[in-house]
């Protein structure tokens, strides 16, 4: 969306005072700080901070076949197991600690007025998993999973799925031995469309923080009812000890975009997700080809809109996947320094009229639904406070690039010594 000349004014003018006051507040959001801000009152959950408390409906109908490929994603089984036993998944934030801890002040304005939900909605989280569990009544597979089905739309949660444990998802700090059954419920909270129209913007990151929050209290909620049933359940935090997105494909949630993202069919990467971790015997879900990979290969948007040129337009196997590998080396210190960053969901047609709406008119027009017009890939930029239409994209300095201290090694597979295990 274009905030019109005073609003794109504005959106720099704050960008500028935030920016000037990173030294002081910025260190407010260390990690170690954190737990401090759920002290604090929490900004209250209205308007574009609220996510909507419906569940999807079922997708109705299927992508025309020349827009198929697999169900799920492409996947090189031999090279996973490979990559796994070779090169066990870390932790991003232990990973990176050294250029997250550069670059994590910048995210001071949306932590700060989010941090006292998120903090609290994390630590009940952390409590639920300590709570007792009742005597187990055996119950059919297919009941329990419709009770359990119903009791997420009850609590608000936008889809649900089951799929199994997957060890090579799992990072290398959180492998404990303890792990809690071989089930993994995937649960997904869709974030405001309001507020993700107005991306990059210190409100729209806030709607994202805050959807997490939302998300965790639901959690807590889908696990207590776990637990009265005779099952162990839990949740993991926000920071995740395990790779959500694979869980989420797996569990036929959606599909992977060339941005690197879930794409849901009903709100693309506009969403949230997290999973529960349970002995409850549900029945697994199963991948679905929903024709998303295809509607990404002829679309390209987030490709075209990138500020910093950090998606790639093709895939290639990475870890026996086979998936546009991001340049996080450019796409990170762009994503705390420019409000979150995010164009790439922002352009994304799935994300804005969702996957029926572009299927409708691929079938009638060969084209995929808003693609090349303002409406969906123009946006301001909070840097410069100017609107860039399609075809245009804002100028990044190489100090915004390359912020001074930050060091970003890509190719790292071990996290520095010493480093504490987040979450």
């Amino acid at each position: 969306m274009s905030r019109g000349v005073l609003g794109r004014l504005s959106l720099r003018l704050a960008h500028e005072v935030l920016h000037r006051a990173e030294p002081v507040m910025g260190r407010l959001v260390h990690p170690q700080r954190l737990p401090w801000l759920g002290r604090l009152p929490a900004m209250p959950e209205v308007g574009s901070l609220r996510s909507p408390a419906r569940p999807w409906a079922p997708v109705v109908g299927e992508a025309p076949g020349e827009l198929r490929t697999q169900p799920g994603i492409g996947r090189l089984p031999d090279d996973e197991d490979r990559a796994a036993r070779e090169r066990p998944l870390h932790s991003f934030f232990a990973l990176h600690a050294d250029a997250v801890a550069v670059v994590s002040g910048h995210l001071w304005p949306a932590l700060v007025s989010v941090a006292p939900r998120l903090v609290r909605s994390t630590q009940a989280l952390v409590a639920s998993r300590a709570e007792p569990v009742g005597a187990r009544v055996e119950e059919d597979p297919a009941a329990l999973s419709a009770a359990l089905r119903s009791e997420a739309t009850a609590l608000g949660i936008s889809a649900v799925g089951v799929t199994a444990y997957d060890p090579r998802y799992q990072f290398a700090e959180f492998r404990t031995g303890d792990e809690v059954g071989d089930r993994v419920i995937v649960c997904i909270l869709e974030q405001n469309h309001d507020a993700t129209r107005r991306i990059p913007s210190e409100r729209s990151e806030q709607a994202a923080l805050s959807t997490y929050a939302q998300l965790q209290d639901r959690l807590v909620g889908l696990t207590r009812w776990l637990h009265a049933r005779g099952y162990t359940a839990r949740a993991e935090n926000y920071i995740g000890e395990s790779m959500f997105i694979p869980y989420a494909v797996a569990a036929g949630l959606g599909q992977l975009g060339l941005n690197g993202q879930l794409l849901t069919p009903h709100a693309g990467s506009r969403c949230r997700i997290n999973v529960i971790h349970t002995d409850a015997p549900l029945p697994f879900d199963e991948p679905v080809d929903y024709g998303l990979e295809g509607v990404c290969d002829r679309c390209q948007a987030c490709v075209r809109r990138c500020p910093v040129g950090a998606i790639p337009a093709q895939r290639r196997e990475h870890r026996g996947i086979v998936k546009a590998k991001l340049n996080t080396k450019r796409c990170l210190p762009i994503v705390t320094q420019a409000a979150g960053c995010s164009v790439c969901m922002k352009v994304c047609p799935v994300q804005a009229y969702g996957l029926p709406a572009v299927l409708e008119e691929y079938e009638r027009s060969g084209e995929i639904l808003g693609t090349h017009t303002d409406a969906l890939e123009g946006y301001d930029w909070p840097l410069d406070g100017r609107h860039y239409p399609p075809g245009e994209k804002p100028h990044v300095p190489a100090a915004i690039v390359r912020p001074a201290g930050y060091a970003f090694d890509p190719d790292r597979v071990d996290p520095p010594s010493g480093h504490p295990v987040l979450g």
